[in-house]
């Protein structure tokens, strides 16, 4: 991807997306860019979303922000696609590595970040743990205006239901029995609307269309459990916001299950990481099998495209 880009990369960027990730100028402040940097854009951002479906997960949210600009980039747009190349360039020794300590146990986050798009819609980011490492990993901009972050987050949980119940029917197909289905959310309002329907609708989203109340059914039939987690726990809210520093290092090091000290962090608080997560977000700080040699590259396989 780096070597196809029509300029040449140089040194790195320690995030993929700095701040102003989601933000973009007034009509009359844009730069357009020309035609052959258009054609480039489009072709590197097309590129990425194969690489961020394969192999880094952890350049997923800044990919699907410049996925949503390839009709009409700019120069803004140009420099956020030459950071995450240049973020790239300093971390290509970076793989996914997935493990698996129990393949009937699925454990979701899903989050949303309300109103961040310069259109005032949501976004949805949602991850899926076997045990290490992101098998799943979900960015994308939500198709309709939301009137509050609740409503957000019960959008985005239905946005990620197809996925989930998708997931459970692949594995079961192979001959696994799912246990339990666990999805985490921060927002206990959502949870509560998720699990009660319109019984626990007030004045602020008693007008929230019926299909969104399709994940109460499932809840009944026990297909999947809602569970809250702390915000500050959040796995999903890495693909819903730009992180830096500290705590864009913290998920990283969960989603791309990354073991080995790497250059651009400091990740001694790793091996304190069971400890100071919540045993019920993180689960057990155990030695992990790698059992997911069939299962998980099957259901990756599938999830982008080749099944």
């Amino acid at each position: 991807v780096i070597n196809g880009f029509i300029e040449d990369i140089h040194g790195s960027a320690s995030t993929p997306g700095a701040e102003n990730l989601f933000q973009i100028r007034n009509e009359e402040a844009r730069v357009k860019l020309n035609y052959e940097q258009a054609q480039c854009f489009h072709s590197t951002v097309a590129k990425l979303l194969f690489v961020t479906m394969r192999c880094r997960r952890d350049i997923q949210t800044a990919v699907a922000s410049l996925a949503t600009r390839v009709t009409e980039p700019d120069e803004d747009d140009w420099a956020k696609l030459r950071r995450v190349l240049k973020y790239l360039h300093g971390t290509a020794y970076l793989s996914l590595a997935l493990d698996a300590s129990n393949l009937t146990f699925m454990r979701w986050w899903v989050d949303a970040s309300f109103a961040i798009h310069p259109d005032y819609k949501s976004h949805t980011g949602e991850v899926l743990l076997l045990g290490k490492g992101g098998v799943i990993g979900i960015s994308r901009k939500q198709r309709l205006n939301t009137k509050s972050s609740t409503e957000a987050e019960v959008v985005g949980v239905d946005d990620a239901s197809s996925q989930i119940l998708w997931t459970n029917y692949s594995i079961k197909a192979q001959g696994y029995q799912i246990s339990e289905t666990l999805v985490y959310q921060d927002n206990q309002s959502a949870i509560l609307l998720e699990k009660n329907g319109k019984q626990s609708s007030g004045k602020r989203t008693r007008h929230m269309n019926i299909q969104y109340f399709f994940i109460t059914d499932r809840i009944k039939r026990g297909e999947m459990t809602m569970k809250y987690c702390p915000a500050s726990e959040m796995i999903g809210d890495h693909f819903t916001k730009p992180f830096q520093g500290v705590l864009f290092r913290r998920f990283r090091t969960i989603i791309m299950n990354v073991d080995e000290t790497v250059p651009d962090a400091d990740l001694a608080w790793e091996r304190e990481l069971a400890s100071a997560m919540p045993q019920e977000c993180v689960g057990d700080n155990i030695a992990l099998v790698s059992v997911t040699r069939l299962v998980v590259p099957f259901i990756i396989g599938l999830h982008s495209g080749e099944g």
